[in-house]
């Protein structure tokens, strides 16, 4: 690191949206050490990424016996293409496996954009999110006290679904069930679900007080100016959380981490200009007043 990169380094950071597996448990406590995250939510589970993935609950298991609960916040994802193969079982089976999870530290649910992009029923139908066979699901999340880290649709500049649903249709989708579900908290993925407009971000958070986001794609969401607005507006609701996946061709190292990573990350942040309130909220308190 150069002298210049050092002033953005001296924050900690709450990272809302991190993916890493059981393989790779060492090399990531490393890498986030260095990066300064201090904290974060991890979206892994059962059977993910091929050859990466151990047996979920072991993972859980290593990580309290290595007292790493507060360092790594797991959230549950389960295998959601099988509601649409079989969707009475996949139901009994996730709520069942939801308890157990919740008893090894396990503090939220991650859905995903599967739902209502890529996956059918038996008979060709496409699946959605407010397929109301899903309620025991929410009503379970509800009884635990989790959090639903939630990824509906894609960027509009890459958007192919499968189901062939419009973006639209996924949103009025996916707002039905935070409508039917005022008091289970939400964390909408990558800005509000790749929303890019900062009014109609705006608007989701006002008319959802459930709902909060974590933040990526912010080149494509509004002006810096708008950025700080939406920011200082709602910095109790927003999480950092740039959605840093292990690399296809290496492990986590040090270039990936940092360099192609947090650093622009944290750059861009900074060089926003948030007051001092905001900036820590959205850097580390929001998540850590939340989970922590």
């Amino acid at each position: 690191m150069n002298e210049a990169d050092k002033k953005y380094m001296d924050f900690p950071l709450f990272d809302a949206h991190m993916h890493f597996p059981h393989a790779f448990l060492d090399q990531f406590l490393e890498a986030y050490e260095e990066a300064g995250v201090k904290a974060g939510i991890n979206l892994w589970s059962v059977d993910f990424n091929g050859g990466y993935h151990s047996n979920y609950e072991e993972f859980l298991l290593d990580c309290n016996r290595r007292g790493l609960g507060k360092r790594f916040i797991q959230f549950f994802w389960p295998e959601w293409k099988e509601f649409g193969w079989k969707p009475d079982e996949f139901v009994k089976r996730a709520c069942s496996d939801m308890k157990r999870y919740a008893a090894l530290g396990v503090k939220g649910m991650k859905v995903w954009k599967d739902i209502g992009m890529f996956n059918f029923f038996p008979d060709g139908t496409p699946v959605y999110l407010d397929d109301k066979r899903l309620n025991p699901v929410w009503d379970t999340a509800r009884e635990l006290g989790w959090t639903i880290s939630l990824h509906t649709a894609d960027p509009s500049h890459n958007f192919s679904c499968r189901t062939g649903a419009s973006r639209e249709l996924l949103y009025e989708k996916r707002d039905k069930v935070l409508a039917a579900n005022p008091d289970l908290p939400f964390i909408l993925c990558h800005s509000a679900n790749y929303i890019e407009d900062v009014k109609k971000f705006a608007a989701l958070l006002d008319r959802f007080p459930n709902v909060c986001s974590d933040l990526s794609q912010l080149e494509k969401l509004g002006t810096d100016e708008e950025l700080r607005w939406l920011f200082e507006r709602y910095s109790d609701r927003l999480y950092f959380g740039p959605d840093m996946v292990m690399p296809d061709n290496r492990p986590p190292d040090r270039k990936w981490n940092l360099e192609e990573g947090y650093l622009p990350w944290r750059k861009k942040l900074v060089d926003l200009g948030l007051t001092e309130a905001t900036f820590k909220k959205i850097t580390w308190e929001n998540g850590a007043k939340r989970f922590l």
